[in-house]
């Protein structure tokens, strides 16, 4: 790809081009990010909001549920404390006692106890005894609300106590005489005691918003912060869509009916949420693997693009100078051959032997190299016509190296020639493939002296050699005289481009011209002492 280097206006439009480029390809892997990541925000917000309803839902029938056996254990309890006598003496029958607490059948498994209106236990099944830690059951705010309301209250038996009391007050005459309460262990004796999931919380706060239900919370609701946050929950009736505290846990709660209960149902996001991400990630994976894929196709389509139109480009400023300097070498073609037809003219007037025939001679020989000059400079000058004929490759392989016999290095240089002896037909413009011989054998035969008037060779030696392969002629023309200059190799079928000082860079550049409107083609190879020109040319013309 030829280099923009000196050609600032190309450069700088090349620039903006990429740079428009990259910013199309920026933009488009944004709009491909956006579409999932707004849907993925979509969806999450759909499925909190699904999910949120659902457990609002839930904790509805949860609360109902609760609310149904609570008040179950409520009316019991009131059925059975119309036996408590009047001196709130034990006169409950036994069939009413086993009913209520009955291991594994009863109502109350923690058991029954009879208070009277000062709060102190008058009597229990089984037998219990008042923790003095906890203090009198008096000042229990559950035996205070009994006592001033006068109807049944469910509570913590005290804060932080993992049973809780159904109590019911004992009214006679109109003034509450003692109060039947039951106990019951939240783990085992309500609906909801246990997890109902390993993402799913179900929690149980009474009016002050202690925590009894489970009695081993979960962790993110032992934190302060949580804990506090619960509390204003309760107190304050609203209903938050998660906690501060804990960002990634749902809360939605009601209040059990019939009570001062509240209970909530919580549950943790990352489980709601890793299969909308997991689904997220592997499409974000997707569409960075389509878009480096489409970045790579389109880079190397681009660079194919602009290689086709770089060369274009190049082929196009080469023809417009090939034509200027083809109308310039015209001009002076002309000239040269005017001048050199009064030149031969007047050397023809002299005898070639006596003792000027040297001089003859060498007049000769420098007028045929700027008739060959000139016919040069006339050929580049306009494009070459094919006329196509059949020819004898062998014949006109030798009529070119005899024509060079007259050169002034041909008594220097050894040339041999190895062709087919049988007749070699071939169709081809005998002109032009003359040209293109006539070239290549007469700068071998000028390189070889060139090299042995630097001491480079002691014998200057050409070979010229015919074959034919399946479908072509090929013509090999080798020297010894040393080759190109390093790194010549790829400008060497450029025109004005020679390396020999009396040169002027058109022989092989007319060479290759001449044997590709053929449809053939020119090879160069470097050998250890020399060059290798391999001319191929198709035995049957190209449709």
């Amino acid at each position: 790809m030829p280099s923009t280097s000196g050609r600032p206006e190309l450069a700088q439009a090349e620039r903006q081009f990429v740079r428009s480029v990259l910013a199309g390809l920026l933009l488009l892997g944004v709009v491909a990010v956006a579409g999932p990541l707004l849907s993925y925000r979509s969806d999450v917000a759909g499925a909190r909001a699904e999910f949120q309803t659902r457990m609002t839902r839930e904790a509805r029938v949860y609360a109902e549920a609760l609310g149904l056996h609570l008040k179950l254990l409520q009316t019991e309890l009131l059925r059975v404390s119309e036996g408590v006598g009047p001196d709130v003496k034990r006169e409950l029958p036994t069939e009413d006692l086993q009913d209520l607490t009955t291991p594994h059948a009863g109502l109350f498994h923690a058991g029954v106890m009879v208070l009277d209106a000062q709060g102190k236990l008058r009597w229990s099944d089984p037998p219990l005894a008042e923790d003095p830690s906890q203090g009198s059951f008096a000042t229990r705010p559950w035996f205070q609300q009994v006592l001033a309301r006068q109807t049944p209250v469910v509570d913590a038996i005290a804060p932080g106590a993992s049973a809780f009391v159904v109590a019911v007050p004992v009214v006679r005459a109109g003034v509450t005489t003692a109060v039947f309460a039951g106990l019951l262990d939240t783990n085992s004796a309500l609906p909801g005691g246990r997890p109902l999931s390993s993402d799913l919380e179900l929690l149980v706060l009474n009016a002050s918003g202690d925590l009894f239900l489970p009695t081993a919370p979960p962790s993110w609701a032992s934190v302060p912060r949580a804990s506090g946050e619960l509390r204003e929950f309760i107190r304050e009736g609203t209903r938050p869509p998660s906690l501060d505290a804990m960002p990634e846990t749902f809360v939605t709660a009601t209040p059990v009916p019939g009570t001062e209960l509240h209970l909530l149902l919580a549950a943790d996001e990352t489980a709601l949420l890793s299969g909308l991400r997991d689904r997220f990630l592997v499409q974000l994976l997707v569409l960075a693997l389509l878009q480096v894929g489409t970045l790579v196709l389109f880079t190397v389509h681009w660079r194919r693009v602009y290689g086709l139109f770089r060369e274009v480009e190049s082929r196009a400023a080469q023809q417009e100078k090939m034509a200027a300097l083809g109308s310039a070498a015209s001009l002076i073609a002309h000239e040269v051959k005017n001048s050199l037809n009064g030149l031969k003219a007047a050397t023809g007037l002299v005898p070639p032997e006596g003792e000027g025939g040297l001089v003859v001679r060498t007049l000769y020989g420098q007028i045929d190299r700027l008739a060959h000059l000139a016919t040069s400079l006339l050929n580049f000058g306009k494009p070459p016509v094919v006329r196509r004929v059949d020819v004898d490759l062998s014949r006109l392989v030798r009529d070119v190296v005899e024509g060079l016999r007259s050169l002034p290095e041909a008594d220097e240089v050894r040339v041999d020639v190895e062709v087919p002896q049988d007749a070699a037909p071939l169709s081809c413009d005998p002109l032009l493939l003359t040209t293109a011989l006539d070239n290549l054998v007469r700068n071998a035969m000028e390189a070889t002296v060139g090299a042995k008037d630097l001491g480079r060779v002691a014998q200057p030696q050409v070979w010229v050699r015919a074959r034919f392969e399946a479908d072509a002629a090929v013509v090999t023309v080798e020297d010894n005289g040393g080759g190109p200059p390093e790194g010549a190799e790829g400008r060497l079928f450029e025109p004005f481009r020679t390396s020999k000082p009396k040169g002027i860079g058109l022989g092989l550049a007319m060479t290759r011209q001449a044997l590709e409107h053929q449809g053939g083609q020119l090879t160069f190879e470097r050998l250890p002492d020399g060059s290798r020109f391999l001319l191929h040319l198709p035995r049957a013309p190209r449709s």
